[in-house]
């Protein structure tokens, strides 16, 4: 078996099977939300892997600098509150396709190391991940919240993300977010048919003393045990619901949808989130509860030293500190730029494989708000209905020419002979005629000609 051949079966296995190549680790993941989520991570590694780590922080949280340069991290820091992302499929150990619960957790540690952090906000932007290892984050965010507080900012946030956004203080949705699939599924995906037709040869012998070690998913007994398992995740996944939202097991099944997924404002009203407001808006927040922010600082400073304390306002922080103030402006100017710069480049980049769409696009990027993430979203629909338009053309094509006849193209001489005017005529018509099968290599090719230039002649 040729190592490319090989690489392609690990890759489809480590995709659909979770942990291992059996398939019986449980995820709790929305699988329309991976393909622009698994685009972002791997925008995101990828620049990291050429040494672009301050460009590849721009997308994730536009706004913030690297919490610690040079730490491996990508959270990132406004004022004294800390940004700690969670972003594409989530899963147990470091991957260069995936997030995973460790690099959260070690965010996680990194913010309540540093002793001028005094707040944390989870920005959420996943559909999901494994079961496997998820309730290490929710373990996290509990000790660090007897230090400070964490939110959860939830802009696409399901299954496992919400597993983790739930044991936050608060958990806030974005205006536009998404919100939800409580639950858990296995996917399996037998590969020894596969296998066996590239040539490998499957042999397989069960100890006499674990005769279950290889129970058939085809069988009662073999399907149950997956239900077992992805029943235990689920249930793991209520559990954790019930400690950290302070509900009922009984609430979560009546409210909680049992896997769908709800917009901002029904998530609000069923329960699933605490609040609706923007990322901003979070940050403004906790600067104002913990007195955190630059100008909330400066002003706290200034009050303590006069006799009576006032109000600072633009125009006093300019007459009395015109320093700061240029460089906060220029500051804001400079990471604006270049998160603008970020996301043209990264809708430009969902639009790179895809063609006939130059008009959505261009209406994306000057929209000034689109992420690379939601433009794929939006481009692969619209490719999905253009490809449904063609496909309605190619079988409207089909029924025009159906009974249809035509004089054989090529000429006879003067005896003429006539063929059905579809696939089967076309077909004839290029066997009995040498001057096509001269033009046309096949008469797959001559039919497939003959398809479209059918309404022509009609």
């Amino acid at each position: 078996m040729n190592p490319t051949t090989l690489s392609m079966i690990q890759g489809f296995l480590q995709q659909f099977g979770g942990r291992s190549a059996g398939g019986l680790s449980p995820w709790a993941i929305r699988e329309d939300g991976l393909a622009a989520s698994l685009q972002t991570v791997r925008s995101i590694r990828s620049r990291e892997s050429t040494g672009e780590m301050a460009a590849a922080i721009s997308p994730i949280n536009r706004r913030g600098a690297p919490l610690s340069p040079g730490a491996g991290s990508y959270a990132t820091r406004v004022g004294n509150i800390a940004i700690v992302p969670a972003i594409g499929p989530l899963v147990s150990r470091f991957s260069w396709q995936y997030w995973s619960y460790d690099e959260i957790v070690r965010d996680l540690r990194l913010a309540g190391s540093m002793p001028d952090i005094e707040a944390v906000i989870l920005d959420m932007d996943t559909p999901g991940g494994m079961v496997d290892n998820v309730d290490s984050v929710p373990a996290e965010v509990a000790r660090l919240r007897e230090k400070m507080p964490v939110y959860a900012h939830c802009n696409f946030c399901c299954s496992a993300g919400y597993w983790i956004a739930s044991s936050a203080e608060k958990v806030i949705a974005n205006k536009t977010g998404l919100v939800g699939s409580v639950g858990a599924l296995i996917r399996y995906v037998e590969m020894e048919g596969i296998l066996t037709r590239l040539g490998a040869n499957v042999v397989e012998v069960v100890a006499e003393q674990s005769p279950n070690k290889r129970l058939s998913r085809d069988s009662d007994e073999g399907r149950a045990e997956l239900q077992a398992i992805v029943d235990d995740g689920a249930e793991l996944f209520l559990q954790g619901l019930v400690a950290t939202r302070g509900v009922t097991r009984e609430t979560i099944l009546e409210n909680y949808g049992q896997g769908l997924v709800f917009p901002a404002g029904e998530a609000l009203r069923r329960g699933l989130v605490d609040e609706i407001a923007s990322l901003e808006d979070v940050l403004a927040d906790l600067a104002g509860r913990r007195e955190n922010s630059i100008i909330a600082a400066s002003a706290t400073a200034k009050a303590g030293t006069e006799k009576e304390s006032t109000m600072l306002t633009l125009e006093k922080l300019k007459a009395e500190n015109p320093d700061l103030v240029s460089a906060l402006l220029a500051e804001g100017a400079a990471s604006g730029a270049n998160a603008e710069r970020d996301r043209l480049l990264g809708i430009d980049a969902q639009a790179a494989s895809l063609s006939g769409h130059d008009e959505l696009v261009q209406r994306l990027k000057a929209d000034g708000k689109t992420t690379p993430a939601e433009a794929a979203v939006q481009i692969l629909a619209a490719e999905k209905a253009k490809n449904a338009e063609r496909l309605k053309g190619l079988e409207q094509l089909d029924a025009a020419a159906a009974g249809v006849t035509s004089t054989l193209s090529g000429g006879d001489g003067g005896n003429a002979k006539t063929f059905p005017q579809n696939a089967e005529g076309w077909k004839a018509e290029w066997e009995a005629t040498p001057k096509l099968q001269d033009e046309f290599p096949t008469a797959e090719a001559y039919v497939a000609t003959m398809k479209r230039q059918a309404p022509k002649a009609a």
